[in-house]
């Protein structure tokens, strides 16, 4: 196992937290601007992460129907392509795994997500998927490739959360500064130890950590409700870090879904997701 690559699960229980922009944002980020050795995985089944990446870049699977202009190059890289496969060692990575370039040269890859694999939870091999991606990596050897592995996961407890954490060394939480933040927070833990547990023997070596909450979406008028979740006394009890850096609100990552942080000259932005990235490496080398 190569100590250096770290595989981070990036997650929360409930949807529309800015979870996905922020994986794309930070890896993106650390690509082109850190020359990091970056690898997507999306196993949302929503796709955003993939259909964010395929728009900006002129990609799409063979079964899209959103390029009515037929001017996309097809990749045949998918998810689905891993989960099918029954021997994973057969498996060439260009089947898997699609590769970019970033406008400053630097490059990333990425498993795509499907929007087909909604179904597959409800197949009879669940339990080969939850360890696909764990055996893709270590059959593969990735951790010798990549310097960071993100997996961007569903809102659920599902196969796919599963399959999410059996390989990762750490999992970061994204949350909107709201109300009932803290509930989410808390049925989180509770999914983590539920998976954790009987699958003890993954994590012999390697426990997985909670890197901590990044707050997303933050506003000047999210002060109070920031403040209020850090305080509250529950989460003090779990011990819970809070990031000091947040990630900023902006309008352009919301409806423009070409915008890549990095691309553009935007020092808010762009500051921001430079915070966040040390304040990561920082926590990683403290835990």
């Amino acid at each position: 196992m190569d100590d250096n690559c770290k595989v981070i699960s990036v997650i929360n229980m409930k949807g529309g937290v800015g979870k996905t922009t922020l994986t794309k944002e930070l890896g993106y980020f650390m690509s082109d601007k850190k020359e990091k050795k970056i690898l997507f995985i999306d196993l949302d089944p929503q796709s955003n992460l993939t259909q964010s990446f395929f728009l900006n870049f002129g990609l799409r699977h063979s079964e899209d129907l959103n390029d009515q202009a037929n001017d996309t190059q097809i990749t045949e890289a998918s998810i689905q392509n891993l989960f099918d496969a029954s021997v994973i060692k057969d498996l060439s990575l260009d089947k898997v795994i699609q590769s970019f370039k970033t406008l400053s040269g630097g490059s990333f890859d990425l498993i795509p997500g499907t929007l087909s694999t909604i179904f597959l939870e409800r197949s009879s091999n669940a339990s080969n998927m939850e360890k696909s991606i764990y055996n893709f990596i270590d059959t593969h050897e990735l951790r010798k490739v990549y310097d960071y592995i993100f997996i961007d996961c569903p809102p659920t407890y599902s196969v796919y959360t599963v399959a999410a954490l059996l390989p990762s060394d750490f999992y970061l939480v994204p949350v909107e500064p709201g109300i009932y933040s803290v509930l989410g927070i808390q049925m989180l833990e509770k999914v983590v130890s539920a998976i954790k547990e009987p699958n003890a023997v993954f994590f012999k070596e390697k426990p997985l950590k909670n890197l901590g909450v990044v707050f997303t979406r933050y506003k000047d008028e999210s002060s109070y409700l920031v403040d209020m979740i850090i305080e509250t006394k529950k989460l003090k009890e779990m011990d819970i870090y809070f990031f000091n850096e947040h990630f900023l609100n902006s309008k352009k990552l919301i409806d423009r879904p070409k915008y890549f942080i990095s691309d553009h000259d935007d020092s808010r932005l762009s500051d921001s997701l430079e915070n966040i990235f040390t304040e990561i490496e920082e926590r990683i080398n403290g835990l």
